[in-house]
C-alpha cells in the first residue's frame, strides 16, 4: 500500500498546496507564503518610487497587491521564491528556448508545476512513476505506470495545447518524503488506490472532475496520410506517412521542434535591459497577459526595441504586441528613445497573439 502526501482545496489556496503536494509534505504555510508576497510588494513600491511621488507611483501604490489577493491566490513569483528560497529549486517556463530539450525527454525531471488562470497544481515523480497531485481532486492520480513513462509526454502535450502554462522544476535539493502523520491532518497522506470520497459530493458523481482541474484526455491518434509528401528547401522533417512509425516521443519531438520553428518566426528576441545608473532612469509597467504587473526600470536613452526585448525576457516563447500610452497604442517606431517616445513612466500593456 502506497501513501502520498495530498492537501486538497481550501479557499483560494491552490499555490500552497500545489508546492507542498510537489514537495511530498506540509513544508509551506498560508502565511510563509503571504510573508514572501509582501516582500515582493514592497520591493516593487520601491522600485515605483525611486523616481519620487508621481502620479504612476501614486496609482500603483494605489492598487491592490499583485501577488496575493484577499482569497489567498498567490503569484509565479511567490511560488518561485519560496521553492529558491528553502531548497535552491527553480521554476522555470518549459517554453524557454534552454528548456526545449529538457521538454523533449521530460521523464528525466523530478516535478513539474502547471497553471491556468487561477489554479496550480503539479505533476511528480515518485515510486518511479508519474503522478498528478491536484488539490481539486481526492487523492494523486497515477499517470505512468513503474519504469513506463511514455504516457509523461502526452500528459504534457494535452495540458499545452488545452492552454496550461508548464514550469519545470530544476534543482537537486529535493526533500525527502515527510513521515505519515507528521507535521499535518492524518487525512493529509491517502492511498491513491483507494481514495477518500468528497463528502460534498452525491456519491453517483463520485470521482468525477470538477474545479479547475485539467480533464483525462486520450492521446491524440495518428492518421497516416495516404498520398505522397513533397518537401521544399531540402526539409528533412518526415512526410506524413512516416509519422505513424515514430514512437511517442519522437512525435513529440518533432510535433515541438515544428510549433517552435513557427513561434519563432514571430517572437520579440529576449534581452534584459542593463541600466546606467549614472545616467537619467525611468520605471515603467506592464500589465501582463495573466493580470500580473511588471515593473521595468530603464534609461531615458533606451529604445522602443530594447523595452520590446526585455519584455520578451519576461514572458519566454510568447509572442506579442507592445501597446503603450493613453489610450494604449501599439509600440512601433522601436528605434524611438523611450524619451522619444513620451514612454517614460508610462503603463505599457502586454498583448499575446
Amino acid at each position: 500500500m502506497v501513501y502520498l502526501y495530498h492537501e486538497r482545496q481550501e479557499a483560494a489556496l491552490c499555490g500552497q498546496h500545489c508546492l507542498n503536494n510537489l514537495l511530498q509534505g506540509p513544508h509551506f504555510t498560508a502565511g510563509d507564503l503571504a510573508d514572501i508576497a509582501t516582500a515582493l510588494d514592497q520591493q516593487e513600491r520601491k522600485l515605483m518610487l525611486e523616481a519620487g511621488m508621481t502620479a504612476e507611483a501614486r496609482a500603483f501604490m494605489s492598487e491592490d497587491s499583485s501577488n496575493v489577493d484577499a482569497s489567498g491566490n498567490f503569484s509565479i513569483q511567490v511560488l518561485s521564491q519560496a521553492l529558491q528560497n528553502v531548497f535552491g529549486l527553480a521554476l522555470e517556463d518549459s517554453r524557454r528556448p534552454e528548456n526545449r530539450s529538457l521538454m523533449q525527454s521530460p521523464d528525466a525531471q523530478t516535478g513539474f508545476v502547471l497553471n491556468r488562470h487561477s489554479h496550480w497544481y503539479c505533476l511528480r515523480k515518485l515510486n518511479n512513476q508519474w503522478w498528478s497531485c491536484n488539490s481539486t481532486q481526492m487523492a494523486p492520480e497515477r499517470i505512468t505506470s513503474s519504469g513506463n513513462f511514455s504516457g509523461l509526454s502526452s500528459e504534457l502535450r494535452n495540458l499545452a495545447s488545452d492552454n496550461w502554462t508548464v514550469f519545470v522544476v530544476k534543482g537537486d535539493r529535493w526533500p525527502q518524503p515527510a513521515p505519515r502523520n507528521q507535521g499535518a491532518p492524518p487525512s493529509n497522506w491517502v492511498d491513491p488506490a483507494s481514495p477518500p470520497r468528497d463528502p460534498n459530493e452525491p456519491a453517483e458523481f463520485s470521482g468525477s472532475t470538477f474545479g479547475n482541474a485539467a480533464p483525462r484526455q486520450e492521446a491524440p491518434k495518428v492518421e497516416a496520410f495516404s498520398g505522397q509528401g513533397r518537401s521544399l528547401g531540402g526539409s528533412k522533417r518526415p512526410a506524413p506517412a512516416e509519422v505513424a512509425d515514430l514512437s511517442e516521443e519522437e512525435q513529440l519531438a518533432m510535433a515541438l521542434s515544428l510549433s517552435q520553428e513557427l513561434a519563432g518566426q514571430a517572437r520579440t528576441p529576449s534581452e534584459p535591459i542593463v541600466v546606467d545608473e549614472a545616467s537619467p532612469t525611468t520605471t515603467l509597467r506592464a500589465r501582463m497577459a495573466d493580470g500580473s504587473k511588471a515593473v521595468i526600470k530603464a534609461n531615458h536613452t533606451h529604445t522602443v526595441d530594447q523595452l520590446k526585448r526585455h519584455v520578451a525576457s519576461l514572458a519566454p516563447g510568447v509572442a506579442f504586441s507592445l501597446k503603450g500610452g493613453f489610450p494604449p497604442k501599439p509600440l512601433e517606431e522601436g528605434g524611438l528613445s523611450l524619451a522619444d517616445a513620451k514612454l517614460l513612466n508610462e503603463v505599457l500593456v502586454f498583448c499575446p497573439e
